[in-house]
């Protein structure tokens, strides 16, 4: 197994600003990747409107990244990002889970890097990975645990043209190519909220009112008990593992992900566009485990109130289409 590194990527305002972190937004950035809810409602109290936070989070910086590759079949380039290179987890991924492909890690959100960015880290193993002309690009965090063998997932790619699909979902894990539904924010999911009696409930029912969270998604079958059946938008999920052709990744420039998002949304933002754009997507024979927040530890504390600006986002971002989908004739629910 051959293994090399690339320099340290170091984004412009890490370098040319000294005393970044005396700045006002350094002083937000450490309540918002702090584990304590308070504080990070403190970083969202500091901001009057959702404009005003979208744009901080468009001018964050987007932190250190470090590229380690480890040489094999370039047809499926497997590209991953890391908080720890030498991990156990980036260890399983290229000694046993993705054994004989070429793998890219992007290794970020460690070493007391502040501003660490996931969708910035993707994208950057992504055009990396596009050097190689590879047939596909699989996208896969870290912390994931092998069912099949690996030459089971490149027997089911050989059996799709690349040039035909955009992209590929396998069997679904708990938190991978499941089912997902966007419904209105209404007043059942706000009582629901407010009956739990606790800070999060309440606080929930704050901020979304205050960022104009109008559209929530999640797992469909969570859903059911806030709106009437079957009523909202269905798509699939790809969550932490996803396969994309080349020709979908070179049609996007390499910028697959929305970099506005701080780690979270990202995601579900993606799987939108490909289910909202009719991309031709193929579902493969193949299974892969999944953990959930594993490989960045601190990083997610707090986890559920630092989706409220993603969540924000992806409502200001896609707010046409909301509000055209989620009440229009209901469409059958994405099973795989």
């Amino acid at each position: 197994m051959t293994m090399r590194s690339t320099n340290k990527l170091i984004c412009a305002l890490q370098r040319n600003s000294p005393n970044l972190f005396f700045s006002l937004v350094d002083y937000r950035n450490n309540l918002f990747t702090s584990n304590d809810p308070k504080k990070i409602m403190e970083f969202y109290n500091g901001f009057e409107n959702r404009d005003e936070l979208i744009e901080w989070m468009r001018e964050r910086p987007k932190g250190a990244s470090y590229i380690h590759e480890v040489e094999g079949d370039k047809d499926i380039v497997v590209v991953i990002p890391t908080a720890d290179f030498n991990g156990k987890y980036a260890k399983e991924c290229r000694e046993n889970i993705f054994k004989g492909f070429h793998i890219i890690f992007v290794e970020s959100g460690g070493r007391d890097d502040f501003y660490f960015n996931y969708a910035h880290n993707c994208n950057l193993g992504i055009k990396k990975a596009m050097e190689y002309n590879p047939k596909w690009i699989v996208l896969s965090n870290d912390d994931m645990y092998k069912i099949d063998d690996v030459d089971v997932l490149a027997r089911q790619l050989k059996t799709i043209d690349e040039k035909n699909y955009n992209a590929v979902f396998t069997k679904p894990s708990k938190y991978h190519s499941v089912p997902f539904r966007i419904i209105k924010n209404n007043f059942f999911y706000n009582l629901f909220q407010l009956m739990k009696n606790n800070y999060a409930g309440r606080t929930r029912v704050e901020l979304y009112k205050k960022f104009e969270i109008r559209f929530i998604f999640m797992k469909s079958k969570y859903t059911l008990i806030f709106s009437f059946p079957r009523k909202g938008y269905y798509f699939t999920q790809a969550g932490d593992f996803l396969i994309l052709s080349y020709e979908f990744v070179k049609q996007a420039d390499g910028n697959i992900f929305d970099e506005t998002y701080i780690n979270v949304t990202e995601d579900v933002d993606l799987s939108f566009r490909i289910s909202l754009k009719n991309e031709k997507v193929a579902i493969i024979d193949y299974k892969i485990g999944d953990y959930i927040g594993s490989t960045f530890g601190p990083t997610f504390g707090g986890r559920w109130f630092k989706e409220a600006a993603g969540t924000s986002y992806f409502n200001f971002k896609w707010e046409k289409e909301l509000q055209k989908l989620v009440f229009r004739k209901p469409q059958s629910e994405p099973f795989l």
